[in-house]
């Protein structure tokens, strides 16, 4: 959810309850206020009788207009008659009942005790009451509703500098070494914010610089010595006698182990780094084709049968990782399969499978890709399939592995827009 529809819902929200509330408050308090106006109005009336009826020693005549009637019942002298206010509907042959304030008190007429009612309605004052509330309310919705736009003109008006950073943040691309330079704002605390997204990039791009050099130099160095080592032991292999023959070939082969090892993790570091970025279209019926070729005498030696299916399909990828991949697969089928087994390949425009017959795996297969993940039996480095697998992820391809009865199965699936079919 948006930051401007959160606080836009949880400010709408909040001013609903305030109009249930307040509307609910004033509604009463403003009836309150009417209702005691009326009984004001009675006390007027109850005094008026009083005195007409001290000055003309008889009862004033009673009377009904609109929204008050003036009454007078005579009382026998042992009842009791009390001054009170009430509220009551008066018999008036209406079909509908009509809210009321009565007040009932007694007159002394001639030493003759009558009981005098002069009811109020209270009609107009609840309509008056509602009418009120309404104007209020929709006074209070219309100021809500411009509220309402005024915030989202006004805000969205001044997030514009925090949207700009965020666009800028996810278009930032590592390859490209470029420091985030954002323009000043009004607002200080977006200033502070891109001060330090700006000083916050130009350490990444350093740190990445600093570790694209060390990791070159390093490859570099290393390879360096290891080439020295393989050269002398090859003259030492040539010279020694057969005790020595085997122990130069351990060291030879320890070399060697170490060299693949160093260019596997180079590799591994260049591709989290992203410096495969460069795409071709590449033909993957071909490139396979090439491959098989390259294996063909590991697999003839091994008496393993090749059943390929090849659709032509032309993909989106590094040429340079996408001969490595394949490579990798390649020679992960044929080194871990059985002689007298067997490589499938089948090629379609969504997804290639290349599985092969092979014994079971001594460790859990959610592992296989893991960095030195391995086989008891393996020689390898361990870091073949984990380079296939930063490659699919660099490519955007989606690899699952799955293991039937001696046999593995790797499945490579497309991404749509990086694959045509010709």
């Amino acid at each position: 959810m948006k930051l401007l529809t959160r606080y836009n819902r949880a400010n709408l929200i909040t001013a609903i309850v305030i109009l249930l509330v307040s509307s609910i408050t004033y509604y009463f308090i403003i009836r309150s206020i009417l209702i005691q106006q009326i009984d004001k109005d009675l006390k007027v009336e109850e005094q008026e009788i009083h005195e007409y009826i001290k000055e003309n020693n008889s009862l004033p005549n009673a009377s009904a207009y609109k929204g008050q009637e003036i009454r007078f019942e005579p009382s026998p002298p042992s009842s009791k008659v009390k001054r009170k206010i009430v509220t009551t509907v008066p018999d008036t042959g209406k079909d509908e009942d009509e809210p009321v304030r009565m007040l009932v008190f007694p007159v002394f007429v001639k030493g003759v005790l009558h009981k005098a009612i002069v009811i109020k309605s209270q009609v107009e004052a609840e309509g008056l009451v509602k009418l009120i509330v309404l104007v209020t309310a929709a006074i209070f919705l219309l100021l809500l509703v411009i509220i309402w736009l005024i915030n989202r003109l006004l805000l969205s008006k001044l997030w514009e500098p925090f949207y700009y950073t965020l666009q800028q943040l996810t278009a930032y691309d590592l390859k490209h070494s470029k420091v985030l330079k954002l323009p000043l704002s009004e607002i200080n605390e977006f200033n502070e914010l891109n001060k330090s997204v700006s000083e916050m990039t130009s350490r990444v791009n350093r740190d990445f610089e600093s570790l694209k050099t060390f990791t070159d130099n390093a490859s570099h160095e290393m390879q360096t010595p290891l080439a020295i080592i393989n050269s002398k032991l090859d003259i030492l292999l040539q010279s020694s006698n057969e005790k020595q023959a085997e122990q130069l070939q351990t060291i030879y082969n320890a070399t060697g182990r170490l060299s693949r090892l160093n260019q596997a993790l180079l590799l591994l570091t260049k591709i989290n780094n992203e410096q495969y970025s460069r795409q071709n279209k590449v033909d993957l019926k071909n490139l396979i084709e090439q491959k098989l070729q390259q294996f063909e005498e590991l697999i003839t030696a091994r008496n393993i049968k090749l059943r390929v299916e090849l659709a032509e399909v032309f993909i989106d990828i590094n040429e340079e990782l996408a001969d490595i991949l394949f490579n990798n697969l390649f020679s992960n089928a044929v080194k871990h399969n059985y002689s007298n087994g067997y490589i499938n390949c089948f090629l379609t425009p969504e997804s290639i499978t290349i599985s092969n017959s092979g014994p079971p795996l001594t460790f859990d297969p959610k592992q296989i890709f893991n960095r030195f993940q391995k086989g008891d039996h393996s020689s390898g480095t361990g870091l073949g399939l984990a380079v296939v697998q930063q490659i699919c992820e660099n490519s955007n391809f989606t690899i699952t592995y799955a293991s039937g009865t001696n046999e593995h199965a790797f499945t490579i699936i497309f991404n749509a827009k990086h694959q045509t079919q010709r």
